[in-house]
């Protein structure tokens, strides 16, 4: 495990000397490194910046393309693709599919697109996935007019690649039973909920008690059950119990505490260690061989791309609202 937490804290300063006059917000650079870490890939700086431009580039004169979501967006192809100067022309060619079939314009939308660009199979149309995502959407919107945003675009695409009939009545189905033990209602626990709806598990009780066990065990340990920790719950929760070790976590969380540039993002460390520790997990415990496999690689990259689709966002609007 200290070696996910050294590769990650290295890759951030290497990160941080090279674009710390590009990105002002901790936060992205750490999302960032997390995409280098948790892929196994060594960061070449000058090819990321080379990318980020070639992305800016290609965008419209008022694009969120034309901000920090470019930093984020360019390490998403870089760790998935050799060849990703050839891919930038296709995420737009996404993008603009999207468009089509009534997504809104912005970030989330571009993250939706990298996301189906990185995931996508030949057995899988691009349109047909693209409007199984929209009707996954649309499920979502009808159930919780109110809770469901563009935010949740990105996860509608990763959960379109499930190809599963009653996604929206099994989400429905944990909010409603978490609901009624504890968990506060709103948008963190519909991201939940739909984190848990991607198990292979049929038996609803069972994975909302250990969605449960979990967060008292984190409790127990000093780490409250904020809204914010719902989904590193959730994947938690569906890790193997006999994979679950809370000690591991609380120690990667201390240490990324420890670090100078990261003790004042406590929330942000907390989410980091769980998907450094369930990252690690994947590779080295024998995981690959099961179906879980692919589920827990769909539920940290839909932490990781809501995380990032949320700082990148923010942040995009404050540097718009300050004239930048």
């Amino acid at each position: 495990m200290n070696t996910k937490i050294n590769n990650y804290t290295k890759t951030y300063d290497a990160l941080k000397h090279r674009m710390k006059w590009k990105v002002s917000d901790k936060r992205i650079l750490m999302s960032i490194a997390s995409i280098y870490t948790m892929n196994d890939t060594k960061l070449d700086s000058e090819k990321l910046l080379q990318l980020a431009d070639t992305i800016k580039r290609r965008a419209s004169l008022f694009s969120s393309m034309r901000s920090y979501p470019r930093f984020t967006t360019a390490a998403m192809l870089d760790v998935n693709f050799d060849n990703s100067e050839e891919k930038v022309e296709l995420l737009y060619d996404y993008y603009e599919q999207f468009k089509r079939a009534k997504f809104s314009s912005g970030t989330f939308t571009y993250i939706a697109a990298t996301i189906l660009l990185t995931n996508h199979t030949e057995h899988l149309a691009v349109p047909t996935t693209i409007q199984t995502a929209k009707n996954i959407y649309d499920g979502m919107k009808k159930e919780h007019a109110f809770l469901t945003s563009s935010g949740d675009y990105p996860l509608a695409t990763l959960l379109a690649f499930r190809e599963r009939e009653d996604i929206i009545q099994h989400m429905e189905s944990y909010y409603e039973q978490l609901a009624k033990n504890g968990f506060r209602k709103g948008n963190d626990l519909q991201f939940l909920s739909h984190i848990l709806s991607l198990s292979e598990d049929g038996n609803i009780q069972t994975i909302v008690n250990r969605t449960m066990e979990v967060a008292d065990m984190l409790l127990d340990h000093g780490i409250k059950t904020k809204t914010t920790y719902y989904p590193a719950i959730g994947i938690l929760a569906l890790l193997p119990p006999e994979e679950f070790d809370v000690h591991q976590i609380i120690d990667m969380y201390e240490q990324l505490n420890q670090v100078k540039d990261f003790k004042w993002q406590k929330d942000m460390n907390v989410l980091m260690a769980v998907s450094l520790f369930v990252n690690e997990k994947i590779d080295h415990a024998g995981l690959a061989e099961t179906s879980i496999y692919t589920v827990l690689e769909t539920v940290i990259q839909a932490q990781q791309a809501v995380m990032i689709a949320t700082i990148a966002g923010a942040t995009a609007a404050t540097s718009s609202n300050s004239g930048n």
